[in-house]
């Protein structure tokens, strides 16, 4: 058993998914694949539940996951503990956004993190604001940048931006020129057929 074992196998618990993982971990499936095997063979268990919609911990694999957690978030204590004795900054950052955030930030945030803190790990999760949210609770994620913050005494929130909210609609037939905007109700609004992402 060895720290890569237990970051690939980890990574596809937590993800659900070899190819996220893979994707995650910046290496190719087939490896990511055969380490995961190579710590089953060795602890004489089945740990992953392969099916079509990805692999889930079996029992063992998630009494195992409880430990791989515990012995990797204590080797980054302790690399961060050399580094602060050589006088550098290193360790792991999880962050989390959304997809309509991830797709503007991501690029820039990336180049800002490496030139900034060349010897930090930064890792982006991108998923809806519900899963960040449990990503967090459930110290999967350091931070994260959601819509509607939540209510939750375990976590800090502090509001970056306001959006306004307004409505969208095709042009009514017959006029040249779009309509004044009027404000709308959410009595109005509630009544009206509405595109909205899926929770």
């Amino acid at each position: 058993m060895d720290i890569r074992q237990l970051k690939a196998f980890v990574s596809v618990a937590e993800l659900g998914s070899f190819t996220r993982a893979a994707q995650q971990l910046q290496c190719a499936q087939p490896a990511l694949s055969r380490l995961v095997r190579a710590l089953e063979l060795e602890l004489r268990q089945t740990l992953l539940e392969r099916n079509g919609r990805g692999a889930q911990p079996t029992l063992a694999g998630k009494r195992l996951l409880d430990h791989a957690r515990g012995i990797l978030h204590q080797m980054d204590r302790a690399l961060e503990d050399m580094a602060q004795l050589r006088g550098g900054q290193s360790g792991s950052v999880a962050l989390g956004m959304p997809p309509s955030v991830a797709r503007v930030l991501t690029v820039p945030l990336t180049r800002a993190f490496r030139a900034e803190l060349p010897s930090v790990h930064l890792t982006i999760r991108e998923d809806l604001s519900m899963a960040l949210q449990d990503g967090l609770e459930q110290g999967r994620l350091d931070l994260a940048l959601l819509y509607h913050p939540p209510q939750s005494e375990g976590i800090v929130a502090s509001a970056l931006l306001a959006e306004p909210l307004v409505q969208v609609q095709a042009r009514p037939a017959g006029l040249i020129e779009d309509p004044p905007p009027a404000p709308i109700t959410i009595r109005e609004l509630a009544g009206l057929p509405l595109i909205i992402p899926s929770r």
